[in-house]
């Protein structure tokens, strides 16, 4: 009997101690971990975590050191780097700014500050349904070779849409597989820009009415918010895109694009960026940024542009109001490379101005530039200032590169000085790292 007593003694003397090393997983502090008491503090791998209450559940949360910069080891990767960022000073909403312009343009529908407001069934937060219709015209037929890098090209737009919008836009694109005859030649379908000489043949009505029409006879089109008509490369009645902003609205693309080689989801992208409410074309730089130039080989969305679309989250901006600039460096995610981090630096000068600092790399969404293109750009953004694409005044103003159309960013090693701020570029690789500090 003494042997079964000592048996069960150890059984459960076993029990407790398998009970206790669960409890201590659980309790282990690690971001995000599970811990059991709210407020208490552990260190790991020299970390210091707080236990907080999050919903129903209680976490352990990675304690934010204000007073002291991080120690970074030698050599660095960039999303360790990354992770060593500090918090941003203050909250994103600190640095969106007032729309101070006395005259605008292009109306009141296309902002350029937050919040934008979308128009004619497009959102910014939630799906779009676009069907996409390939029409060839009696005098002009489309290849079978040339739909196939047309079907590929158009999908990038949703891709796109997706990580800029940083997921608060989907774009559900329904694709038709085959050309569709239009029932008139191409010259009919000519489109007249506001304010350009010529005669059109057909009126803007005319010509979206029977886009429509021909994509609903290869694509479901009930629903769609908009409906893209992509010409045959050999086109040339037909110069510029069309765009009929109503709901459902109509966009196509022309020959210009094509002799420009504009990538054909560019052109759609932006166009579409209009209807989602911002104003865009600023600034003015045919290299960086497709919402200024369509065609731009750095297609990408500035911070400013997301923010005025309410897509830049708190995680991806450092805000500073310039009295509360102390030195600082940071390290930031190239706005051309698909990765999770601090996209941009945005120093608020005055209720109608601010400097935007980003990174930028040949990657994913820059694939037309040079290789070993990288640097450091920075905008001063004036909200006083409109924006009108034909005469040359822009809100958003690049000091560096300083040329219009230039890829001269600034490179490690090299410091910027503008309105009492320094920036530097102190280090480079994988990520740009940046020290922004006062002039004394």
């Amino acid at each position: 009997m003494n042997w079964r007593r000592n048996a069960v003694g150890v059984l459960v003397l076993c029990l407790f101690l398998s009970s206790g090393l669960n409890v201590a997983r659980v309790d282990a502090a690690s971001n995000g971990g599970k811990c059991s008491k709210v407020g208490a503090l552990r260190k790991t791998n020299g970390i210091t975590y707080t236990c907080v209450q999050a919903g129903k559940t209680r976490r352990w949360l990675r304690k934010s050191v204000k007073s002291a910069a991080p120690s970074l080891p030698t050599s660095i990767s960039g999303a360790q780097s990354l992770l060593a960022n500090p918090s941003s000073p203050e909250p994103l909403e600190n640095c969106r700014l007032n729309d101070a312009r006395t005259v605008r343009a292009a109306g009141d529908w296309q902002a350029i500050t937050y919040p934008a407001t979308p128009s004619n069934g497009f959102t910014n937060s939630g799906a779009i349904d676009i069907a996409v219709v390939f029409v060839d015209f009696p005098d002009v037929p489309g290849g079978l070779a040339e739909l196939r890098d047309h079907i590929a090209s158009i999908k990038k737009s949703a891709e796109w849409y997706s990580w800029f919008s940083q997921g608060s836009v989907k774009y559900n694109l329904r694709i038709a597989d085959r050309w569709v005859r239009a029932p008139k030649n191409s010259e009919y379908y000519y489109w007249l820009h506001p304010g350009k000489p010529g005669v059109q043949l057909m009126s803007d009505t005319e010509i979206s009415t029977s886009y429509r029409s021909l994509a609903g006879s290869v694509v479901d089109t009930s629903g769609v918010t908009s409906v893209w008509a992509v010409l045959p490369k050999d086109i040339t009645k037909i110069d510029e895109g069309f765009a009929y902003r109503a709901f459902p609205g109509v966009f196509s693309i022309g020959s210009d694009s094509y002799r420009a080689r504009t990538p054909i989801w560019q052109h759609f992208v932006h166009e579409t960026l209009h209807s989602h409410g911002a104003l865009g074309h600023s600034p003015k730089n045919a290299q960086i940024g497709l919402f200024w130039n369509t065609g731009s080989a750095g297609a990408t969305l500035n911070s400013w542009d997301a923010m005025t679309l309410g897509w830049m989250k708190q995680e991806n901006i450092y805000c500073v109001a310039k009295d509360n600039v102390k030195p600082e460096t940071l390290t930031l995610v190239p706005l051309e490379r698909e990765q999770v981090g601090l996209r941009s630096i945005v120093v608020k000068l005055s209720d109608y101005e601010v400097l935007v600092i980003e990174s930028h790399r040949k990657d994913r969404w820059s694939d037309r530039w040079p290789t070993g293109t990288a640097g450091v750009s920075v905008m001063r953004v004036d909200t006083r200032k409109d924006t009108v694409f034909d005469v040359g005044s822009s809100t958003g103003t690049y000091l560096v590169p300083a040329r219009e159309h230039s890829l001269d960013f600034l490179k490690v090693g090299q410091t910027f000085a503008t309105d009492g701020i320094r920036i530097s570029v102190v280090a480079t690789g994988d990520n740009d790292r940046i020290k922004i500090d006062r002039l004394p």
